[in-house]
């Protein structure tokens, strides 16, 4: 879980292409794009409303794949 700054953009791509550059230092990107509502190697999703994690109450959401950024 990644908390959201005060003035965060709720844009999930943003969020999601953020995260990749931050935690995983360049070695992978977004691998085609986000699959609203459905599964991918990895899931994202924004909760804005202060429920617990496990809340299916979000903003958006997505599953996405990662592809590395060396051939």
């Amino acid at each position: 879980m990644v908390p959201l700054r005060g003035n965060s953009k709720l844009d999930l791509k943003h969020q999601v292409k953020k995260w990749i550059a931050g935690w995983l230092d360049g070695e992978f990107r977004l691998d085609g794009e986000l699959t609203p509502k459905l599964p991918g190697d990895y899931y994202a999703r924004i909760m804005t409303d202060g429920r617990p994690p496990d809340s299916v109450v979000c903003w958006s959401s997505g599953g996405f794949y990662l592809k590395s950024t060396h051939p």
